[in-house]
């Protein structure tokens, strides 16, 4: 699977890194069904295994240790999910931009 991510001058190298920042992935519904279908679950088995309650209850997150890296990461650095991925990573770096993500991350960033 192609997983180069061109938007804004930002070539992914899939280093990654932006999935090992301390931090939450919020899921909502539609990341739930894709994420599930994907992985050939029941909607609940998957919201029961892969996710929590974000803090202050406002809805959930990707199960694991906020200071850790992403439950879905491969030891090849790769997603295990980037078909289904939440829409929080789908909208990466075109949509949002994280301090701490861009001092890590290895993407080629091309001047227009």
């Amino acid at each position: 699977m192609d997983m180069d991510t061109r938007a804004d001058g930002f070539v992914c190298r899939r280093c990654g890194a932006c999935c090992r920042v301390p931090g939450v992935v919020r899921v909502d519904a539609e990341d739930v069904d894709r994420l599930a279908a994907a992985l050939g679950m029941t909607v609940e088995a998957f919201t029961e295994r892969f996710t929590q309650l974000a803090p202050g209850r406002t809805g959930l997150m990707l199960a694991g240790d906020p200071e850790g890296p992403c439950i879905f990461l491969g030891e090849d650095n790769l997603c295990r999910v980037h078909a289904a991925r939440p829409r929080q990573c789908r909208e990466y770096p075109a949509r949002w931009r994280s301090a701490a993500i861009e001092a890590v991350c290895e993407a080629e960033r091309i001047q227009a």
